[in-house]
């Protein structure tokens, strides 16, 4: 089963716009939400990733996990199939 993971931030326009954009597809996904006491930590994830933004997408099935991007990138993602 394919399930997506949303790493997101309070005030994120883009962080609801992927997550509605999941819940409008009837996709499985979980969301991840960094409060501004884990500023820290999710400077480092998006430090692994040399990504600037959130959200940050993940794509997992089974036991491989891809990193899709942001918003746009979900957008063309799903498109792609």
């Amino acid at each position: 089963m394919t399930r997506y993971i949303v790493y997101v931030r309070d005030n994120c326009p883009f962080c609801v716009k992927a997550q509605e954009l999941l819940e409008l597809n009837n996709l499985n996904y979980k969301i991840v939400n960094f409060a501004p006491d884990q500023a820290e930590l999710l400077s480092e994830i998006k430090s692994a990733y040399n990504w600037p933004t959130v959200p940050m997408v993940f794509c997992r099935e089974k036991n491989e996990i891809q990193f899709v991007g942001g918003y746009t990138d979900l957008v063309k993602f799903l498109n792609d199939g």
